[in-house]
């Protein structure tokens, strides 16, 4: 009676991480900040709501559903939905790139719409129309693909939106089932292709996402769960179920984010820098933390042969996991490990094949069918003239090589910590006195949902044109010009306040603490008014989950 009266006066958030080989959970105690309890189970391809269902039904054993202040999820369903061209179709509208056929031709070769439009209009560098936006065109083209999924690229319009979101508003009024506009994506930030390629796969990715959100919606009804439902970007920061279904493409990399923010979580990184592997069953996913942060890339998420614009930790990964095929090489005798992906022969089915993780089944440090990995270990030992144990130990010992040369190769000093993640951690760093697998480690993922907080940056460029000697500001959804600094200055720190307030309402976030900086740029040695060549105004808002 006692423990079922301190439950009740606890405040829980539930992480999960719905990842290619398993489903994690956790339930995390928001005032002890510590796991009150965790599951693990495979992942059901076929049906992601039933992984995430089971993982909750798991969690509430230890819960009450009205302490439960959260539902975190991270996922790589857009991840796998882009490697494996699973996107639903999208219709691709060009406006004011006839005058630019390379940049057309350039976006062309890395997507493939269902239908293009290229009309007349955009504007230039500083926010003025180039040629008036081609309405009946638009029109006649909407009619065509009702129903569609569409994506807008105008020319520059980071620096003037008009044209896109007066394109939005005609192809919304004809009927579509979801669109996205360039200067949505873009922040304010310039690049055609980039912008116009990460507006093109959001769309793609759209009706996949809502039919994951509509599954998890039903989970969280079903057991009574009257909290947010929150997924985590690729920014490592949380973000609402509407907000993910309107930029799915901000998931892409939300597991390995998900991953440094629980292993920083797990062992305390509070300041100084790290090193984080993340092995899973695919790939190890490896990230940097400094000074107790993530470290971002500075040219946004990279998923196969797409470059994007979303904001995105830096992950670098290898193909090394503990569901990596493994094979002997035929000619020199060699250990061959991945980068293919099997289902391992301890846990069966109909296409089962050796991987680390029967080796791992062999030696008794995984539940499986032990019985099965070891035949398999002794079928191949055997071309080793190797016995069974033999073979799966020199599997084991050739991936605890491989994982700490990533560790070596991504280690820019001696003082780093060097982290290591994920179910099979443990086994294969033991040997290894300088890397740590903390406690909680096989569900760092879900750890990385349940402890992550909601935030939203911006950033926005004023420009001083030394021609006309006045002051261009670029925000996400407006131009302003004035020939003070100081005016324009106030007045896009106000409107950037603003933009990030009402955003933040529309991601979830309901009191932001906002905070704005600047940065100026000068042209000579000189630091003047009539020197000054751009600011950069930041804003970021931030509601901090635990």
């Amino acid at each position: 009676m006692r423990q079922e009266q301190e439950i009740r006066h606890k405040k829980f958030t539930i992480g999960i991480d719905v990842g290619g080989t398993n489903t994690d959970g956790v339930l995390y105690n928001t005032e002890g900040k510590y796991i009150t309890s965790s599951a693990k189970i495979s992942t059901n391809h076929n049906d992601y709501g039933y992984s995430v269902e089971t993982v909750i039904r798991k969690l509430l054993c230890a819960a009450l559903p009205k302490d439960i202040i959260s539902l975190n999820i991270s996922t790589t369903l857009s991840t796998n939905a882009l490697l494996e061209g699973k996107g639903a179709p999208v219709a691709l509208v060009l406006i004011g790139y006839d005058d630019f056929p390379h940049i057309k031709d350039e976006i062309l070769k890395i997507v493939s719409p269902s239908a293009t439009l290229s009309i007349m209009g955009g504007h230039n560098g500083w926010g003025k129309e180039r040629a008036p936006l081609d309405i009946g065109a638009l029109a006649n083209f909407a009619k065509k693909h009702v129903g569609e999924y569409f994506a807008i690229s105008s020319l520059y319009s980071p620096r003037n939106p008009s044209h896109e979101i007066k394109a939005a508003e005609t192809i919304k009024d004809i009927g579509c089932a979801g669109l996205t506009c360039g200067h949505e994506i873009a922040h304010s930030k310039l690049n055609s292709v980039k912008r116009t390629v990460t507006s093109f796969l959001n769309s793609s990715l759209m009706q996949s996402t809502k039919h994951l959100i509509h599954s998890v919606k039903l989970c969280a009804e079903k057991f009574d769960l009257d909290c947010p439902l929150m997924f985590l970007r690729s920014d490592s920061s949380l973000v609402s179920g509407e907000w993910c279904a309107r930029f799915p493409i901000e998931t892409i990399f939300s597991g390995p984010a998900a991953s440094m923010r629980g292993a920083a979580v797990l062992d305390d990184i509070d300041e100084g820098a790290a090193i984080v592997a993340d092995m899973g069953g695919t790939s190890t996913d490896i990230g940097l933390i400094r000074e107790g942060r993530p470290v971002f890339s500075e040219e946004g998420a990279s998923i196969g042969s797409y470059q994007t614009m979303i904001p995105s930790l830096e992950i670098y990964s290898a193909a090394l996991g503990g569901d990596s095929l493994v094979c002997v090489d035929g000619k020199s005798g060699a250990l061959v490990i991945g980068p293919q992906r099997a289902v391992p022969v301890a846990r069966g089915g109909a296409s089962c094949a050796y991987t680390p993780t029967d080796a791992l089944c062999t030696l008794g440090l995984y539940d499986g069918n032990k019985e099965a990995s070891c035949i398999a270990s002794e079928t191949l030992g055997k071309q080793l003239g190797l016995s069974a144990a033999e073979f799966a130990s020199a599997v084991r010992n050739e991936v605890s090589t491989r994982l700490e040369a990533l560790f070596a190769k991504k280690c820019s000093s001696t003082g780093m910590k060097k982290i290591c993640v994920g179910a099979p951690a443990a086994a294969y760093v033991e040997k290894a006195a300088d890397i740590r697998v903390p406690h909680g480690s096989g569900v760092a993922s879900a750890v990385g949902a349940a402890a992550s907080s909601l935030s939203l940056s911006c950033s926005v460029a004023i420009i001083h044109s030394f021609f006309d000697d006045l002051y261009y500001a670029f925000l996400p959804d407006a131009k302003l010009c004035a020939p003070n600094v100081y005016e324009i200055t106030a007045k896009s720190k106000m409107r950037l306040d603003v933009y990030l307030r009402r955003q933040s309402q529309l991601m979830g976030i309901e009191k932001p603490h906002v905070t704005i900086t600047e940065e100026r740029e000068y042209i000579g040695k000189e630091q003047n008014e009539k020197s000054l060549a751009k600011i950069t105004i930041t804003g970021e808002a931030v509601v901090q989950n635990i």
